[in-house]
């Protein structure tokens, strides 16, 4: 039989099949649209305002061990605002974890005018704000980044399914979130393969999945779940998504009100004046995020980002840097930097203190660097997870690095760099009731000490328990301390830190 009338003969029999058998691939996602309200009213669809949304974001990478299990973040007023129309996405809420809590605002917007407009990121904290390159933003909301609500929102992901899945298949059965679906293949805008999950009696889009690469957990399978359907306008859309990636829970989230349309939405994506120099060197520059050196003391500086520092220390012929937090962009930034104030010095070792993901997100380009990165034994498991996770889609820079990236070098306990008459000593410090083992560092010569979370020198803060235990284990290991330097927080004298613990005890 050639090789034509082969090609033809089952080109027919799916045909017939499709006739025979039920709907095909096409058919289940033409019905979804229609159930939803018709394409012509989802493509009417420029914004959306999701609000008064309640939920949780299980991966915020706050595991009080490197094996231990994460803590959950208890999402509430959660607004998330999509502009279709114009590539713009922005999410707002409050993230409790623990004692912990916090206001954030995370914004994908445009600055410029027409075509001329290039994308920036807007990151606000408590009121906090800076502008920043889209790569640059950090969200512990319902995704990393409100990128990821443009490229996995349920009404792109249906639309985009109308015209890629294919006509000539028959839609199959499959098990999804306990039940059994029919079950369809199709394509993201962006030309991603996404499965698709259609509800046999409703017709609705019940889910689908596809493959993300989290800055975090790398190349992972994520699934998204959506169920009540509500009325919006003309149109239904879910008001309850739930999101898997590599099979664990990742977030979920309860929208009480969806809006489509609203002028108001454009309120969510303004600059304000004060920003707009940041934000139009963020369009010119690729790794764009607030950044100094600060001068301790004789080759030692802190690092001051937005929120988040490092502690760079000079040695005659090349620089460590203690913590790569946030993520890959700032740490990028941070070598920029570096490459100015010291010229033909590279970055030869990055240590961690800890490994929660805000004081580690940078660890990756630090390694992509050429930085061994230093990491104490307790911390190994989850380091070594997060340097050796795949990250093709797109690939990072520490995925195309190959034989030039920096290694990871396990110690226990305490680790010693020394070159001409400069010394940093890494120590595990037990016990801390934020983190086990808490890393700190320390620069004999000037007695500095750089540590992260326990104590925000500069700031005159009250005393905690994990303050007391900073101070503690200082005297414990009969460190002569003059100066603190922190990973949050400024610059501070050690006597700020005592000053504090007397006044708890009083």
């Amino acid at each position: 039989m050639s090789t034509w009338i082969r090609t033809t003969a089952l080109a027919l029999t799916a045909l017939w099949l499709v006739g025979c058998s039920g709907a095909s691939q096409r058919q289940l996602a033409e019905e979804a649209v229609t159930a939803m309200g018709g394409a012509e009213k989802l493509k009417g669809i420029q914004t959306l305002i999701m609000s008064d949304g309640t939920g949780t974001r299980t991966k915020v990478g706050q595991a009080m061990t490197a094996t231990g299990p994460d803590q959950i973040g208890e999402l509430s007023k959660v607004t998330e605002t999509l502009d279709l129309a114009n590539g713009r996405a922005a999410m707002d809420y409050d993230i409790k974890v623990g004692d912990f809590t916090q206001h954030r605002h995370e914004v994908l917007t445009k600055f410029g005018e027409g075509e001329a407009a290039k994308p920036i990121g807007i990151e606000s904290i408590e009121g906090v704000t800076f502008a920043t390159t889209p790569s640059g933003l950090f969200s512990w909301g319902t995704q990393n980044s409100p990128a990821w609500l443009l490229e996995r929102n349920p009404l792109s992901i249906a639309l985009a399914a109308l015209d890629s899945s294919p006509a000539g298949e028959v839609a199959q059965e499959k098990e999804f979130d306990g039940k059994m679906l029919k079950y369809a293949k199709g394509k993201t805008h962006d030309g991603e393969d996404v499965g698709l999950y259609f509800d046999p009696m409703t017709k609705l889009l019940a889910g689908y999945e596809v493959l993300d690469t989290e800055p975090m957990l790398g190349d992972v399978n994520a699934q998204y779940f959506l169920s009540d359907y509500k009325a919006v306008g003309d149109v239904q859309l879910p008001h309850h998504i739930k999101i898997l990636k590599g099979g664990e829970p990742f977030s979920e989230v309860q929208f009480a009100s969806i809006v489509a349309n609203d002028p108001k939405a454009a309120e969510a994506f303004a600059i304000q004046e004060n920003l707009k120099p940041q934000a139009e060197i963020a369009t010119k520059q690729a790794d764009s995020f607030p950044m100094k050196l600060v001068k301790v003391a004789n080759g030692v500086y802190q690092a001051q980002a937005f929120r988040h520092h490092s502690m760079v220390v000079e040695f005659p012929t090349f620089v460590a840097v203690v913590e790569a937090p946030y993520l890959d962009t700032q740490s990028k930034m941070l070598a920029n930097v570096i490459a100015t104030q010291f010229p033909n010095k590279p970055i030869k070792y990055a240590a961690v203190t800890h490994p929660h993901w805000d004081h580690i997100g940078g660890v990756r380009e630090m390694a992509a660097l050429g930085a061994t990165i230093l990491v104490e034994k307790g911390h190994e498991p989850a380091l070594k997870k997060i340097l050796d996770a795949p990250h093709t889609h797109p690939a990072d820079d520490l995925a195309k690095a190959g034989d030039k990236a920096g290694k990871m070098q396990v110690y226990e306990g305490k680790y010693e760099i020394k070159e001409g008459n400069q010394t940093l000593q890494l120590i595990a410090f037990t016990g801390s009731p934020h983190v086990e083992p808490l890393v700190v560092a320390y620069v004999p010569s000037s007695r500095v000490l750089f540590q992260s979370d326990i104590w925000f020198p500069g700031l005159n803060l009250p005393g905690s328990e994990a303050a007391a235990h900073l101070m503690q284990s200082i005297q414990k290991n009969n460190l002569k301390v003059d100066t603190m330097v922190g990973g949050h927080g400024l610059i501070g004298p050690y006597s700020e830190l005592t000053k504090a613990i007397a006044a708890m005890k009083k």
